[in-house]
């Protein structure tokens, strides 16, 4: 929140009495097919999952690989990457499989996704260089990220101890690593290896071009070039990497990008907030129904049921 503030505190007035006129006069006809584009590269994020599940020999249906995906990006908004654990979990308990197998295909995932973000970033840095890259993503307020890393760091340690000092916490810790390595193997035994190169390209193309018809909706944008493009991407991707969403952070990103490439400051500002807000909103509608499409109810009591029991 304190970088929604900042960012917004530091616009002009005419920055500010900008936001909502370019809600009102973007052109909505682009603003829906930047949608169009966001929801078919969800549906084939979801599509690609199955290539990672056929190796362990589970054939989960798509409608709840894909609201278990829309689920994973609405809990993003919540706690940093908890999409990444709750997403397996619906799609494991809805479908009845092991949730550290499935969960190790969401890794194999996101090595993928990494990767693939690193190349963008390595050829965007070719286009403009390094240095300005790393000038945009350098800003005040981002140790309240920090917080979050010592809290993980501190239950990794604490859950470290547990594991050595109990004999049954520490074969059952192995016994869920083992089944998360082999969802991960999936990664190198799945068959239809020319199918997931071809969805992850799709994927990462329907990313940047949904900023790019988010660009055509707002008068002054349309003329966006491959170097502001891309290194619009890039930024707004590192910010959503470092905030819950890219809140507060998203716009600061792509606002500096865009007023480095000679945009004025006013219109950079109402585009990214446009962008952000536009797309925030379609991931909570859009996670908020597949919750309720999906229709699971996780009991604790049977999640209490796995842990191995321990004497006192």
């Amino acid at each position: 929140m304190y970088l929604t503030w900042y960012f917004y505190s530091n616009l002009s007035p005419e920055g500010k009495a900008g936001i909502p006129k370019a809600f009102a006069d973007a052109n909505y006809f682009w603003v829906f097919l930047s949608l169009v584009m966001a929801w078919l590269g969800h549906i084939s994020r979801a599509y690609r999952w199955q290539f990672l599940m056929e190796p362990l020999g589970y054939k989960p249906k798509l409608i709840n690989l894909y609201h278990s995906t829309m689920i994973g990006y609405v809990l993003n908004f919540t706690i940093p990457r908890s999409g990444e654990i709750g997403r397996p979990g619906f799609l494991a308990k809805k479908e009845n499989l092991p949730f550290d197998k499935v969960f190790g295909t969401v890794v194999a995932e996101r090595i993928i996704d990494v990767i693939m973000l690193l190349g963008i970033t390595f050829g965007t840095s070719l286009l403009v260089g390094k240095e300005v890259i790393d000038g945009f993503t350098k800003t005040e307020g981002q140790s309240g990220n920090s917080y979050v890393l010592y809290g993980i760091l501190a239950l990794m340690i604490l859950g470290g101890v547990a594991v050595l000092v109990s004999k049954k916490l520490r074969e059952f810790f192995l016994e869920k690593v083992k089944g998360m390595m082999e969802g991960v193997k999936t990664i190198f035994t799945m068959k239809k290896r020319v199918a997931f190169i071809l969805h992850t390209l799709f994927i990462w193309a329907t990313y940047v071009l949904l900023m790019w018809l988010m660009a055509l909706s707002l008068n002054g944008m349309e003329s966006i070039g491959i170097k502001e493009l891309m290194v619009g991407f890039v930024v707004g991707a590192a910010a959503i990497a470092i905030t819950p969403g890219g809140i507060g952070l998203y716009p600061l990103f792509i606002t500096a990008a865009l007023v480095y490439f000679g945009y004025d400051k006013d219109l950079a500002s109402s585009f990214s907030i446009l962008s952000w807000v536009v797309q925030t909103a379609f991931l909570v509608v859009m996670g908020v129904i597949s919750l309720i499409a999906i229709d699971v109810k996780f009991n604790v009591m049977e999640a209490e049921k796995e842990l191995p029991k321990t004497k006192n």
